[in-house]
């Protein structure tokens, strides 16, 4: 009798039980998932509670600035206000656009430039159709013209990069004002850029923002030594208002100089520099290149060159999805270890499991030209046997039959597929050294892995 009556009971319960349960899962599916708009294949980014915060103590005083531009901002934005922008109490977006995104208010950059520079130089053709048009304002082909413009080492030569020069003195002068007197410290990057904030706080605890600081990977134009862009560079507030103030007091040639250069991160070290703000040559923690592109020496009779043993505070070129995996790997760190994450770690955790004996389809950034007879058809096991009898290589790749390269430098490299007309390309490391390399190079590290004054 009670056997059969449990049995009834579970029948009339279990339509109930199904039904609640279904909405139970799809309220944390809710929950657990947040699509970041604006990307086409709508990147989902892992909710995390307060706790992956902790080790974002110290911002407080830290105001974030986000140099972003019209034709990425839809792409990069999003992504960021759910990684490197989560956990940040006080930051702005700047771009050549006023607009909302995801409910963050992404301010126009170029509003207070003068009047009469945006209706007269060339460069605000771009930036005075987007205002009047928007994104709408471009047709289908300008817009897939742009996209394919290749990097140079001049930068990309479009009509927003060429305007975003003009962003970088007005966001100095904007982001001194917005940063409000509580405000210590000034950090800098931009869409394509990912920022280690554990390790950025970490750094700048050992200076006085009082003091004039201007921390950033050097770059050298003419006689102009200035901090890249798109690495980041940090400024205390006595820098910030040094320069502010200074340009205020050369406001007509600072933005002739601007008109006639190309670079604007150029432009703002000139000011600083001007202002007496010396910049403090930080690469390695501040990086330009993607930890994919990163190079490492496979030799070890001097460890003190390498990057491997120094803090890392940011890397350059990193799409939303690189940066998406960049942040879920950077708290996993966070949540198991004591500390701070160095080039090394990343290497080891983030890179080395991708390499493999040989990928196809890949350019593993070789650089060393194997000299053979003209004519001679080259194999790959032929590049294998040249990079195994140079007791210091560490990979090799070959582009078609022909061209065999090596390299004492261990990175990972790109994606390189052969496009119609276009040699086929294959990569292979010397794993076993590469892994000795790996082995080795923990035992050198010390714990001093900042750049400081």
């Amino acid at each position: 009798m009670y056997a059969h009556s449990l049995k009834r009971r579970s029948r009339l319960l279990s339509p109930v039980f199904i039904f609640f349960f279904s909405l139970f899962v799809f309220f944390q599916l809710i929950r657990w998932c947040r699509p970041a708009s604006g990307t086409n294949d709508r990147v989902l980014v892992e909710e995390e509670s307060g706790e992956s915060c902790r080790h974002h103590e110290g911002l407080d005083d830290v105001f974030v600035v986000f140099k972003t531009g019209a034709t990425e901002a839809l792409d990069q934005v999003p992504t960021h206000l759910a990684t490197s922008l989560r956990c940040v109490p006080n930051y702005a977006i700047y771009s050549d656009f006023d607009e909302i995104i995801d409910g963050v208010h992404v301010q126009d950059a170029l509003d207070e430039v003068r009047d009469d520079i945006k209706t007269s130089h060339p460069d605000f053709e771009y930036y005075q159709r987007l205002q009047q048009g928007g994104r709408s304002a471009f047709s289908d082909d300008e817009n897939a013209q742009w996209a394919a413009t290749e990097s140079t080492i001049a930068g990309r030569d479009t009509p927003g990069w060429r305007l975003d020069k003009w962003k970088f003195l007005p966001i100095a002068e904007k982001a001194l004002r917005q940063g409000g007197a509580a405000t210590s410290w000034y950090v800098f990057y931009e869409g394509d850029s990912y920022i280690f904030w554990r390790n950025i706080l970490d750094w700048i605890s050992n200076l006085d923002p009082a003091e004039p600081h201007y921390l950033g990977n050097p770059m050298i134009i003419g006689d102009v030594a200035f901090a890249h862009g798109g690495s980041g560079f940090v400024l205390s507030r006595a820098a910030l208002e040094m320069v502010v103030e200074y340009r205020h007091q050369n406001l007509e040639f600072y933005d002739a100089y601007t008109g006639s250069h190309w670079a604007g991160d150029c432009v703002l070290g000139k000011a600083l520099a001007d202002a007496g703000v010396p910049l403090l040559y930080a690469r390695p923690n501040l990086h330009g290149d993607h930890p994919a592109e990163l190079g490492f020496l496979g030799s070890v009779s001097d460890p003190t060159s390498q990057d491997w043993c120094y803090n890392i505070g940011s890397y350059h070129h990193m799409a939303p999805s690189d940066i998406v995996q960049m942040s879920m790997f950077e708290r996993k760190w966070n949540r198991g270890n004591r500390t701070l994450l160095r080039h090394g770690d990343v290497f080891k955790n983030w890179i080395l499991p991708h390499i493999t004996s040989r990928r196809d389809g890949w350019d593993n950034m070789s650089e060393d030209i194997v000299e053979y007879p003209e004519g001679t058809t080259v194999t790959m096991r032929d590049c294998y046997k040249v990079c195994l009898g140079q007791p210091d290589c560490m990979q090799y790749s070959l582009s078609g039959q022909t061209t065999c390269r090596t390299s004492q430098m261990m990175r990972l490299g790109r994606r390189r597929p052969a496009a119609e007309g276009e040699e086929t390309m294959a990569s292979g490391w010397m794993t076993h050294r590469v892994n000795a390399f790996v082995e080795v190079m923990d035992e050198y590290c010390g714990q001093d892995g900042w750049v400081l004054p």
